[in-house]
C-alpha cells in the first residue's frame, strides 16, 4: 500500500528556509512538492511537479515531467516514489524532475523506522446530525536512534464504527446520521485508535484537538560556524523536513537521527496549545545556538557556541484553550550536540512539551 507523504514545511514566522519553494513570479519554472522528502524503508509516498508561469498561472505537469533518482533504492514513476530500502542506516537520495527544459532537484532520505502508534487530530466529537468534521490520522514512527515522527496516514487506515447508524468515518472525515453514541476506530496494521463521537439534536459540532508534532526543517552547513570573525549561516542547505513529535534529542558525539554528523541547523515550527490560562515558562537545553519565538515574540536568544546550557524564557501570560505560534532554531557546531524543549505553568510541572499540545501548523 502506497502511503502519500506530504511534509512541506509550514512556518509561523519569516521562515529559516533556503532552496526549494515557489517558483519566481516572473520566468516560467517548476517545483516540486514538497520540497523534501524524509520517509520510512520500503515505503512509497507522492510527489507533485507544478509548473509556474506568470501568464497563465501554476499547472500540475507531475505526469508529464520525468523523474528520476541518483540512488538506485529510490524510483520515481508518475509522481510515486517508491524505495525498496531494508538496511539498518540512514540513505540519502536526490529526487531530479525535468519538464520542457526546466529542471529542479530535491533532497531524499531514508530513515530505518518502525510504525509504533496511530494518532486521531481530533476527538470526543460532538456533531447534529447530518453534520461532518474533518479529521486527520497520523502514524507515529520510531527511527534508527528511538525518535519519534509523524506521518500523515489519513487516506489508507480502515474506519470501524460500533454504530455505523449514528456516526462512521471515511478517510478525512467523520460524518453524523442518527442522534446517539458511537466509538470510531481506526486501523492500519497492527495499529489502531479510536474516538467517541456523540451526536445530539442541535448540537454545533466540537471536539478536543490532539497535536502530532512540529515541524522539524533539518539543514546543512560548511562548519565551523564562526569564520573570520563572521557567523556562517546554519540554514544554508536544505537536508530535509519532517514532523517531530517532541523537541528532545540528544545526539551526543554521533550523528543526529538523520545522519548528519558535524555542521547542522534544525528550525521547528507549528503552533502550540495552552490548555489553562495562565503563566508559563519555557525552557531550552541545547548544545549549541538556541533561539525560541512564543507567538511569534522572541524570549530566548542564546545563539552562540556553548556546551550544553539550560535557558528560560520568563513567565509569559497565555490563554487557555487559544493557539500560539511557536518556533525554536537550533545550530549544532561539531562534538556534543542537543536540543530539548520544556515548559511549565498552571498545574504543570517542568517536563518535555507533550505532543498532543503540538501541531506542525
Amino acid at each position: 500500500m502506497k502511503w502519500i507523504l506530504i511534509l512541506a514545511a509550514a512556518f509561523t514566522l519569516a521562515a529559516c528556509s533556503k532552496g526549494g519553494g515557489a517558483a519566481p513570479s516572473t520566468t516560467i519554472a517548476i517545483s516540486i512538492m514538497p520540497n523534501s522528502l524524509i520517509v520510512p524503508k520500503s515505503i512509497s509516498t507522492s510527489i507533485q511537479v507544478i509548473n509556474t508561469d506568470p501568464m497563465t498561472g501554476t499547472k500540475d505537469v507531475t505526469t508529464q515531467a520525468v523523474c528520476t533518482s541518483n540512488n538506485p533504492l529510490a524510483t520515481v514513476i508518475n509522481g510515486q516514489v517508491s524505495n525498496n530500502y531494508t538496511g539498518s542506516t540512514v540513505q540519502l537520495a536526490q529526487i531530479t524532475c525535468t519538464y520542457q527544459g526546466q529542471s529542479v532537484t530535491i533532497p531524499m532520505t531514508i530513515v530505518p523506522a518502525i510504525l509504533q502508534s496511530l494518532v486521531l487530530t481530533k476527538t470526543s466529537l460532538t456533531m447534529a446530525p447530518g453534520q461532518s468534521q474533518a479529521i486527520q490520522v497520523y502514524g507515529n514512527f520510531v527511527d534508527n536512534l528511538t525518535y519519534v515522527f509523524a506521518l500523515d496516514m489519513t487516506n489508507y487506515v480502515t474506519w470501524s464504527s460500533s454504530a455505523s447508524g449514528v456516526s462512521s468515518g471515511n478517510k478525512g472525515s467523520i460524518s453524523a446520521s442518527s442522534v446517539g453514541s458511537a466509538n470510531l476506530t481506526a486501523s492500519f496494521a497492527s495499529q489502531s485508535v479510536a474516538t467517541g463521537v456523540t451526536v445530539t439534536n442541535g448540537a454545533a459540532t466540537s471536539s478536543t484537538p490532539r497535536g502530532v508534532g512540529l515541524t522539524g526543517t533539518y539543514y546543512d552547513f560548511v562548519g565551523p560556524i564562526v569564520q573570520n570573525g563572521v557567523m556562517t549561516d546554519p540554514f544554508a542547505t536544505l537536508f530535509g523536513s519532517r514532523i517531530d513529535s517532541q523537541v528532545y534529542f540528544n545526539w551526543s558525539t554521533g550523528t543526529n537521527n538523520l545522519g548528519q554528523p558535524l555542521y547542522f541547523g534544525i528550525c521547528w515550527t507549528g503552533r502550540i496549545f495552552i490548555p489553562t490560562t495562565g503563566t508559563y515558562t519555557f525552557f531550552t537545553q541545547t548544545d549549541d545556538g538556541v533561539r525560541l519565538w512564543i507567538n511569534d515574540v522572541q524570549v530566548i536568544d542564546n545563539w552562540t557556541l556553548h556546551s550544553s546550557v539550560e535557558d528560560s524564557s520568563g513567565g509569559i501570560a497565555l490563554t487557555g484553550g487559544q493557539f500560539y505560534n511557536i518556533r525554536m532554531d537550533y545550530f549544532e557546531n561539531a562534538g556534543y550536540s542537543q536540543a530539548e524543549l520544556r515548559w511549565q505553568g498552571p498545574s504543570i510541572l517542568k517536563a518535555l512539551i507533550p505532543q498532543i499540545n503540538l501541531f506542525p501548523q
